[in-house]
């Protein structure tokens, strides 16, 4: 598996040491990980900007002009690129509401151990490679298959189920309840008539959820409960983990 890993940080020695301990775990879990380091948020920008591409990236928050916010705010929003995995590092532990909606998949404090290193690395590769499956359907004669990273979110219309995907949407006839088990962690049913991959999802309320794309979707009384215990969990187990 070949993976290209990003390191900001203004602080060349820390720089330095966080470049050999990823490449050591790396080849602990046989990975070809490939590093780029960056001192600044403008050099990671530029680089982004002209097309370089990164499976994760650990982002200092506090870079002077161009902090690890910005950046990660570019990410998403500019870039609409969400299957980058972003681990937020600082010296302080003040963050996490601003850090909410760039969704990252990990908070770390410094100092960094490599334990916490080996976990986050071992949970990128996981994810990744969860990734890569696919929902299949069928409709007419022909079976599609279409990779789970790119789906939004199903919605259930009378017989049919409409699948949302980056690309745009398509019909099927099924039952909602019934894809669900087909799908990997990540997704979620909000409603009898919604299932959401939360890593579409923008905003979260008591009642709601808001998608990247703008759509607002109703969270219905049964689930909220469960809904909210989710987020909790999901937000425990990778510190805004899959969003």
């Amino acid at each position: 598996m070949y993976y290209k890993i990003g390191i900001c940080d203004d602080d060349k020695e820390f720089c330095s040491g966080l470049e050999e301990q990823v490449e050591r775990i790396a080849k602990e879990l046989s990975v070809k990980a490939e590093t780029e380091v960056w001192y600044s948020g403008e050099g990671i920008l530029r680089d982004l900007q002209n097309g370089m591409r990164l499976d994760l990236i650990f982002l200092d928050i506090e870079l002077v002009r161009a902090d690890g916010i910005l950046v990660g705010k570019f990410i998403r929003n500019e870039m609409e690129d969400i299957s980058t995995h972003i681990v937020y590092i600082s010296s302080r532990q003040t963050y996490a509401m601003q850090l909410f909606k760039v969704q990252p998949l990990d908070f770390l404090v410094k100092p960094v151990t490599e334990e916490q290193l080996k976990e986050v690395l071992s949970r990128s590769i996981r994810q990744k490679q969860s990734l890569n499956s696919c929902f299949e359907f069928q409709k007419g004669s022909a079976v599609y298959r279409i990779p789970t990273e790119d789906i939004a979110w199903f919605a259930s219309m009378d017989k049919k189920i409409r699948i949302v995907t980056k690309q745009g949407g398509e019909e099927f006839y099924g039952k909602l309840k019934g894809i669900l088990e087909e799908l990997p962690a990540g997704f979620m049913m909000i409603h009898q008539s919604y299932i959401v991959n939360q890593q579409y999802v923008s905003e979260y309320s008591y009642d709601s959820v808001k998608m990247m794309d703008g759509t607002v979707l109703s969270i219905s009384k049964p689930y909220r409960k469960e809904i909210r215990n989710k987020i909790m969990q999901y937000r425990r187990e990778k510190r805004y983990d899959e969003c």
